[in-house]
């Protein structure tokens, strides 16, 4: 089995030649094992692969709708604050007319001519602008792809690294410690700074390099210093408008811009402003990249010194390990108790500073489960899915005056009144179809108190100037909606929806937690005491930052018993001794581990190792933290202190 796991996990190059084999020892026979291909060592994580899928739908959008589709003229009808109502002929049946409605921002007006991309089958009828629709388009899906690029570097990163210690600790000697300390270490946060740094020097590229300087005219102002444009395409000839950065000009003037070429084609930079903002975010990135890996490179040279030293140490007192008499360690099967105890040492060594001081955890039986730092941190992580406080805080944020305006009109007898649309609130995602859009309205009541506020519509939109009937509270003027208009209803029924999803995943979190801390403290306060050895394997890359894993002997036993993942905290013990295990007959899962006096809480069930799997599951679990095929040479005990939970 081992032979074969090899062969799938090593390519054929990587493998020795059988005259170069019989004359490596053992140790190099074992860097084999660490040379993976490719493609086993890409790590795709979760929020990577959502990014990597927004991207693609992103693509496929802007490919569908700028790629497939058809550049046509289309007549403006109709504007509503930033959106224009269009109509054109069909690209595809001359005779068949269109309308649609299409984002404007250089103030056009009725019977103006706008250029826009119909879009093609399964969406005829549909259209999108030719300048911040496919700017968008574009710009998303390039900082979605780059942002999962980084997370799969980030994680690959990681992996790799785990198997490069390991090969060291196999390896490396005193003196190759020293060798590597020239090694560079680059952080998650120096990826996303190089790849903002990255961004803006590819804007600049693109828009001062391959981009043409062009002489364009001011159509317009807009707030922020922003002037509306319109050129000609120095290409093609084709006419454009955009929006830039401009002080101190005025409405006919003229301006020179830089026009962006492909895939930007339609957008412009102004020449004076940008460049110096898209420059400072190229060095700030830069900056914040090479920062971040002298850092972790310095501590990176540091850590390693400090573990050769004590490699160094340990080397000339060595200890006797658990070993069975005609098995040393690394051969035969991977769950033997000296391989793992060398795997436990090994991996622990990594912690170069010597052992750390372990804040204590109070007796469960003598007072309040909350006074333990690390129930606290199990009900807040696992009791409160965040995910869904989020979701319910947007909810009210965004539909809590709906609510308010349903329950006013209900309870109080409505009055009806004539309101003008005064102006058109700009609209958010899924506005107006499906959530409703707002607008500020104005109306005189009934004893002639003059009112302004905002109304929520449904799709139609009112047009700015239009008069709408409405009905309001007469105690609270305020609170007026259209009647009959479905936005209100719609609105209701989809926040009332989620906000019902994210109240029921609260409740669910909050019941299934208190279950499970009922029955940890049942079993730590009332629970029967067993003895076992144990030994604890690091959960993750960093100790103290994952769960790591309790593995349980019967005294004097060479073989696992059960397992279980215990708190962070807990990498801050002696990683082997003998520990007391309580748990009650009735639930023998819900078990809590005592070492040294004090309460080792778990973050998931007791798993015995004969049962479900869970065998299978922790051969897979040693065989991940080291390759087949790498024998684990005998590792020194390190002298642990005898006391072990004073404060940190």
């Amino acid at each position: 089995m081992t032979a074969l796991l090899r062969k799938a996990l090593v390519p054929p190059e990587a493998e020795p030649r059988a005259e170069e084999a019989r004359g490596a020892g053992p140790l190099e026979q074992a860097a084999g094992a660490f040379r993976l291909p490719l493609a086993h060592r890409v790590r795709t994580p979760g929020f990577a692969a959502l990014l990597l899928t927004g991207a693609l739908a992103l693509t496929l959008f802007g490919v569908h709708t700028f790629g497939l589709g058809r550049e046509v003229a289309a007549t403006v009808t109709h504007v509503q604050g930033e959106s224009c109502r269009v109509t054109w002929q069909d690209p595809w049946d001359s005779s068949r007319g269109q309308r649609a409605r299409v984002d404007c921002y250089q103030g056009e007006k009725a019977g103006d001519t706008l250029r826009i991309s119909a879009r093609p089958w399964p969406a005829r009828g549909e259209a999108a602008d030719l300048e911040d629709s496919r700017f968008m388009v574009v710009l998303g899906a390039s900082v979605m792809g780059l942002a999962a690029l980084v997370g799969i570097a980030s994680s690959s990163a990681r992996s790799a690294r785990r198997l490069r210690l390991l090969r060291r600790h196999l390896l490396s000697t005193g003196e190759t410690a020293v060798g590597d300390a020239g090694r560079l270490v680059v952080p998650w946060w120096s990826w996303v700074a190089a790849t903002l740094g990255l961004a803006g020097a590819g804007l600049l590229a693109l828009a001062y390099g391959f981009g043409q300087p062009v002489r364009a005219q001011v159509t317009g102002t807009t707030e922020y210093d922003m002037c509306a444009i319109a050129w000609e395409d120095p290409w093609d000839g084709t006419p454009y408008t955009a929006e830039v950065d401009c002080d101190g000009v005025a409405n006919g003037d003229h301006l020179e811009v830089s026009a962006l070429p492909w895939p930007l084609r339609g957008e412009a930079f102004d020449r004076d402003f940008t460049p110096v903002g898209l420059g400072f975010v190229t060095a700030f990135g830069t900056g914040v990249a090479l920062l971040g890996v002298g850092l972790y490179s310095r501590r990176s040279r540091r850590s390693r010194a400090l573990v050769s030293t004590a490699r160094t140490s340990a080397e000339v007192a060595p200890a006797p390990m658990r070993q069975t008499a005609g098995h040393p360690p690394g051969a035969g099967d991977v769950l033997d108790g000296a391989h793992l105890t060398a795997l436990s040492r090994l991996l622990f060594a990594r912690e170069a500073s010597g052992p750390k001081r372990r804040r204590p955890e109070p007796d469960p039986c003598s007072g309040r489960w909350w006074r333990s730092p690390a129930l606290r941190r199990i009900v807040i992580a696992s009791g409160i899915p965040w995910g869904a406080v989020v979701v319910l805080f947007v909810a009210a944020m965004w539909s809590g005056w709906w609510w308010v305006t349903a329950f006013r009109l209900a309870t109080d007898r409505p009055q009806t009144a004539i309101a003008t649309v005064e102006y058109l609130h700009e609209e958010f995602p899924l506005e107006p179809w499906l959530l409703p859009g707002a607008a500020e309205m104005s109306f005189v009541t009934t004893d002639g108190r003059r009112v302004v506020t905002d109304i929520v519509h449904g799709d139609p939109a009112p047009a700015e100037g239009d008069t709408v009937g409405i009905e309001y509270a007469p105690g609270h003027p305020s609170v007026a909606a259209i009647p009959g208009d479905p936005g209100l209803e719609r609105g209701l029924w989809v926040s009332g929806a989620v906000a019902t999803l994210a109240l029921a995943r609260l409740v669910w979190c909050g019941v299934t937690t208190g279950r499970i801390l009922r029955r940890l403290l049942r079993a730590a306060r009332r629970g029967q005491t067993r003895l076992f050895d144990y030994l604890l394997l690091p959960g993750g890359e960093e100790p103290g930052t994952e769960a790591p894993m309790l593995v349980l002997f019967e005294p004097g036993a060479q073989r696992p018993t059960s397992v279980m993942d215990v708190v962070p905290t807990a990498v801050l013990l002696p990683p082997e001794g003998s520990l007391e295990l309580r748990s009650v007959p009735q639930d023998p899962a819900a078990a809590v581990a005592w070492i040294g006096e004090e309460p080792v809480w778990p973050t998931s069930p007791l798993t015995v190792l004969d049962e479900d799997g869970g065998e299978e599951f922790l051969r897979g679990y040693v065989t991940d933290l080291v390759p087949p095929g790498v024998a684990l040479d005998a590792v020194p005990a390190p002298d642990y202190p005898a006391e072990s939970s004073p404060d940190r």
